[in-house]
């Protein structure tokens, strides 16, 4: 778990482990979901299905206190809001990157 999600959720919930495992197991599986959601979207230039998909991920990152997947979703809204195709490519890859460390 990031250190910065396992920070958040002990203050949330009070160190109970099981229920900030279980929370962060559902984050993860969210973003690897989203991800491939996103390529479609962009794939498709569905601006509004990825700005959709953005503040999701954007939410499921707030609810675990994930600040650096937070402030590149963001970035994606405001990317898929203008439809920019490839500065949205290069944000997809760095959600990528940061999921990696989930």
């Amino acid at each position: 778990m990031k250190a910065c999600c396992e920070s958040y959720l002990k203050e949330q919930f009070s160190a109970d482990t099981e229920q900030m495992d279980e929370i962060y197991t559902l984050y993860v599986e969210s973003i690897s979901e989203k991800l491939f959601e996103a390529d479609k979207a962009v794939a498709e230039q569905d601006w509004t299905a990825l700005d959709h998909v953005a503040h999701t991920i954007k939410g499921n990152a707030l609810a675990t206190g994930d600040t650096d997947m937070v402030n590149t979703a963001i970035q994606l809204r405001s990317s898929a809001q203008l439809h920019e195709r490839e500065q949205s490519e290069e944000l997809i890859v760095q959600l990528k990157e940061l999921a990696k460390a989930l």
